[in-house]
């Protein structure tokens, strides 16, 4: 008995170790289609890991786990690998799209899960979810797929707001940045039309960690696609409140301005 016992703890130690292997070169490939990715991005590869930072705190405010927050921090780098698909002369065209480039642009979604949902990677299943609904919006508007509500994907919805306060602050394609304050009041604006309204609240209260998201990533691009420690600097990062407890504060306070 202490012989089986002894050579069935060895076989899980393999299958253990066998299986981390398999999970390290899951993400291994998924930071690589990140560097692709990035080659197709305004920003390059620091707006792609701000996008997957900013996503993974916004998930944490919001209550996800720190192994999800995790893989949507890598996700999320390549929410727009669908780009490589969208010809150069239309993807860094300066003026208005033709009805035809419009719909070769609104295409890339679509092309984007196509090259990474046949993958059994728990990361690149995440990846093609974000890559093909980041651009849906709250009331159903968005593409390709005209998804409403909760029926998005919350990564995806997470995402989208990520990368839309991070894109308008990139200077590219002839159009300068906007300004943080400008961005943030498009930003409410949009809320309950183009964003969950939830999201929005939480990057509201992220805007302070900004500068500190910049900074780390402009770091972490260097060892980026390496060692694990270029992909969870995000937890370097002080998180405000989360929104679940912050409302529990605010109507415990209501509750006792009521009964003062």
């Amino acid at each position: 008995m202490f012989r089986i016992s002894s050579d069935l703890k060895t076989l899980i130690g393999e299958r253990n170790r066998a299986l981390g292997a398999v999970r390290a070169a899951q993400r291994q490939a998924m930071r690589h289609l990140v560097l692709v990715a990035a080659q197709r991005e305004a920003g390059g590869l620091e707006h792609c890991l701000r996008v997957g930072a900013i996503s993974a705190l916004l998930a944490r405010m919001l209550g996800k786990s720190e192994t999800w927050c995790d893989m949507l921090c890598e996700a999320a780098a390549a929410h727009d690998i669908g780009n490589v698909a969208v010809p150069d002369a239309i993807l860094y065209r300066q003026g208005p799209l033709t009805a035809h480039e419009w719909a070769v642009v609104r295409d890339h979604p679509i092309a984007g899960a196509k090259l990474l949902d046949s993958a059994h990677s728990p990361i690149q299943q995440m990846a093609a979810q974000i890559a093909l609904n980041h651009h849906e919006k709250w009331d159903g508007s968005g593409y390709p797929a005209r998804r409403r509500g909760a029926n998005i994907p919350s990564a995806a919805r997470i995402v989208a707001v990520a990368d839309f306060v991070d894109s308008l602050a990139i200077e590219a394609h002839g159009r300068a940045g906007v300004d943080e304050e400008r961005i943030f009041t498009l930003l409410r604006l949009a809320s309950g039309a183009q964003f969950d309204p939830r999201v929005v609240r939480a990057m509201c209260v992220l805007r302070p960690r900004l500068a500190q998201i910049r900074a780390l990533a402009a770091e972490s691009r260097s060892a980026f696609p390496g060692a694990d420690e270029a992909c969870s600097w995000w937890r370097q990062i002080e998180l405000p409140m989360p929104l679940t407890v912050r409302g529990s504060a605010r109507q415990s306070t209501a509750a006792s301005d009521r009964r003062g």
